[in-house]
């Protein structure tokens, strides 16, 4: 198989915020709107996030606990910066990970965890059980 695109679905009450919470402060492209479906897709990449009501045939309701979605970015300090100045609750702030990454966290109109990071060098520990995996 292969995969040409990679697209998340979301289940929510929240449509219309969720669809300007991503294009406002993500700069996805609106591709398609319904009064039950909404999708989006992420400016020069084969990915998208899409949010359709609950009440469907198929689905469950989702209350955004447990998701993360992950966004790498070249400059994690000025998407902190700008993000912040626009007004979003940083939920956890600018850290740097043993494992590797600079991140921060913030939430979407329905509570998933949105991490925004940058690669940087891991910890010599980190780096020890990565090499393990190289071939």
């Amino acid at each position: 198989m292969k995969i040409k695109r990679v697209d998340a679905t979301i289940s929510t009450n929240k449509l219309q915020e969720s669809k300007n919470f991503y294009m406002e402060h993500f700069d996805f492209q609106l591709l398609y709107e319904s009064d039950w479906y909404i999708e989006l897709i992420a400016r020069d990449l084969a990915s998208g996030i899409s949010f359709t009501l609950p009440q469907r045939e198929e689905g469950e309701f989702f209350n955004g606990k447990g998701l993360i979605i992950s966004f790498e970015v070249d400059d994690v300090d000025a998407e902190y910066d700008r993000l912040k100045a626009e007004g979003l609750h940083i939920y956890q702030e600018m850290q740097d990970k043993p494992w590797g990454e600079r991140s921060f966290v913030i939430n979407d109109p329905n509570g998933i965890h949105v991490y925004i990071y940058k690669a940087i060098l891991p910890t010599p520990e980190y780096k020890q059980v990565y090499d393990a995996f190289k071939k």
